[in-house]
């Protein structure tokens, strides 16, 4: 691609992404509402889906989060902003892809992830993304992307995490080396510690107040990303310090504290939301 092209060419897959995805909403939505339309649109949605899965593969994701550092260091915040909505899509994209019947949808849908998430180093750029933004340099809809695309990554994540223990405890006794390619995958999904990831990139006294003036907008903000914010906050509020420290140090420290109810109860992040 010659200069300029890039975010051109980024314009064209976001727009057929969206369209997919706001097509397929519509259809659900439809089908709720009256009975066999969900099983007569389904061969449309699958040829939909197979003739946009040629853009999701690890080349075009490397392309394109690759193209937020050069934007950003570059100072195009424009291309930045086309770039990270398009980087939404996909991982909306992704999302289809897993939840798919399709078994080779869904393999390559592993296969991304564990490129993205779970490698020793993953692709995926959402948190360096998270600690640039700063106040008065990036637009509104930006900040909407950027948290869309946290909530649907840590939906898939957790979903993922969900269908792995499950797997896990009704086949505790089976524990044997990964045969293909889908067992080596799952076996490092299952050795990645999300609950630490999560306070490590995604929890910040920054990321926080940047959720915070999102929600001061909260009367022009979509529905969705009022929803998304929540969900942050609520995630803040129920996730468990103590889950993701030292066990020994947790338990000599509970020793210490004795039976007291105060300093027994179990610390959160919410003190990180006082502020709000």
């Amino acid at each position: 691609l010659e200069n300029g092209d890039k975010t051109m060419f980024f314009r064209i897959i976001w727009f057929f992404h969206q369209w997919w995805r706001v097509g397929r909403e519509q259809k659900m939505i439809g089908a709720t509402k009256s009975k066999g339309v969900k099983e007569k649109s389904s061969g449309s949605e699958s040829s939909s889906a197979q003739n946009l899965i040629f853009t999701m593969d690890v080349f075009v994701f490397n392309l394109v989060l690759n193209s937020t550092d050069e934007f950003f260091e570059h100072k195009k915040p424009a291309a930045l902003a086309q770039t990270v909505q398009l980087y939404t899509e996909m991982i909306h994209m992704l999302h289809a892809m897993y939840d798919s019947k399709d078994s080779t949808e869904r393999m390559m849908a592993l296969g991304l992830m564990d490129r993205l998430f779970y490698a020793t180093e993953p692709l995926d750029r959402l948190p360096r993304l998270l600690s640039r933004w700063t106040p008065g340099m990036f637009s509104r809809e930006y900040l909407c992307d950027l948290v869309e695309c946290t909530h649907v990554t840590w939906k898939l994540l957790d979903t993922n995490a969900a269908k792995l223990l499950q797997s896990v405890s009704s086949n505790e006794s089976e524990r044997k080396r990964p045969k293909d390619a889908v067992e080596r995958m799952n076996m490092t999904a299952m050795e990645f510690d999300k609950d630490h990831n999560f306070m490590r990139k995604f929890v910040s006294n920054q990321i926080v107040f940047m959720y915070t003036q999102l929600l001061s907008q909260y009367s022009v903000n979509a529905a969705h990303v009022n929803r998304h914010i929540v969900a942050y906050f609520i995630r803040l509020c129920k996730f468990s310090i103590k889950n993701n420290g030292d066990n020994d140090d947790d338990l000599e420290f509970d020793d210490a504290l004795g039976k007291n109810d105060i300093a027994t109860k179990t610390s959160t992040m919410e003190p990180m939301l006082y502020n709000i």
